[in-house]
């Protein structure tokens, strides 16, 4: 079962190439999890057999691949938990594939992915880019560097997210 983020998501990028939108820069926040099938949101709407509807982040991982393809500039924003704190009092650590999931620390303040947000349509440069998000402690006297800062040394970094488990995503949603 598509979830609602899913039709959003597509129907955003329809409603974009319909207006043939040029200069478009989407930046969809999805999760963090998509590379494991056992993962705790693949699990929901499933049955203890392991049948029925789920796959969640599965879906939405498709649903962003099918973004990358199609030519449009994005910044596909991959956050540990939500957290209703307030941003500035840790640092934020950037990476790819899930590699984040083996920290202590695997939230992230919602102030400081929407700041994320609003930084990737400067900092990139008009480059695409996916990424994982948490927040990480900051060592003792060490300033927090701003999120412009932060994305600007991960694009610098030249990492980039694996999605060659998704190939051939385009046919999975024939309309």
């Amino acid at each position: 079962m598509w979830s609602n983020s899913i039709f959003f998501f597509i129907a955003t990028f329809f409603q974009c190439s319909f207006l043939s939108i040029t200069s478009f820069h989407y930046s969809p926040i999805s999760s963090m999890g998509g590379t494991d099938p056992k993962d705790f949101l693949n699990t929901l709407g499933k049955n203890k057999k392991g049948e029925g509807n789920g796959d969640i982040l599965i879906w939405k991982r498709k649903a962003e691949k099918y973004l990358i393809d199609s030519g449009l500039q994005y910044t596909i924003i991959h956050p540990g938990g939500l957290k209703d704190t307030p941003n500035g009092d840790m640092g934020i650590e950037l990476d790819v594939d899930d590699k984040l999931k083996a920290r202590t620390i695997r939230s992230i303040s919602r102030c400081d992915v929407a700041k994320l947000c609003v930084a990737a349509l400067s900092a990139t440069n008009g480059k695409s880019t996916a990424f994982d998000c948490v927040n990480a402690e900051l060592a003792k006297g060490i300033r927090r560097k701003s999120e412009e800062h932060t994305l600007q040394d991960f694009l610098a970094s030249g990492k980039k997210y694996d999605y060659s488990d998704m190939y051939k995503v385009s046919e999975d949603f024939s309309i």
